[in-house]
């Protein structure tokens, strides 16, 4: 079986909920129309990948156009947007970063409000971590709202980072094991889009 990263954490975030329902989860890992907020944050993805070096007050992308109200400094590595695999037992994941400096991955996010706590007690930093490798990983958390279509004002700029640890691979392997079991069990055709990460 093969599962996105992504998917992972949406199967822990439904562990985690005593209230969920199997139809909940299966909700979650079938494909769905992305939100508005997603599409932005897909164009501020791209945006980031197409900036030069300098100083810019907007960002442009697909329609989109990001003004930047706050400061913002940050270092964007030639390494970009590369996919690799793991297997855990009979669940292979898979994961696409948006950027690695030297054994650092780097993920960009946009939210309309940051909550460390939502980024820290996910697994796919911990996946990313373990498949790639690599010892450290870096948000770079963009806070948006939209102020006109597709018109966003980027307001405050987090940066956030959390380490490898003893241990890691073994989170990682009991939660691949669960997800593999659980969904093997409730959606047998489960076959993930890989578009994303």
């Amino acid at each position: 079986m093969l599962a996105r990263v992504s998917s992972v954490e949406s199967f822990r975030r439904w562990r985690a909920d005593e209230a969920a329902d199997d139809q909940s989860l299966i909700d979650s890992l079938s494909d769905f129309a992305p939100t508005p907020a997603m599409l932005a944050g897909t164009a501020l993805h791209a945006a980031l990948e197409v900036a030069g070096p300098g100083e810019s007050d907007v960002l442009k992308s697909g329609g989109y156009e990001f003004r930047l109200k706050t400061d913002i400094e940050i270092a964007l590595p030639r390494q970009r947007e590369i996919r690799a695999r793991k297997d855990y037992g009979p669940l292979t994941v898979t994961g696409k970063f948006d950027a690695l400096d030297g054994l650092t991955i780097i993920d960009h996010k946009s939210t309309a409000r940051f909550d460390a706590e939502r980024y820290v007690s996910g697994c796919q930093w911990k996946f990313y971590l373990d498949i790639f490798g690599c010892r450290k990983f870096r948000w770079n958390v963009f806070e948006i709202r939209e102020v006109e279509f597709e018109v966003y004002e980027v307001f405050a700029f987090h940066v956030l980072e959390q380490m490898a640890y003893p241990g890691l691979h073994d989170d990682c392997m009991a939660l691949a094991l669960d997800f593999h079991d659980t969904v093997s069990r409730l959606m047998p055709d489960y076959t993930p889009a890989l578009e994303s990460a």
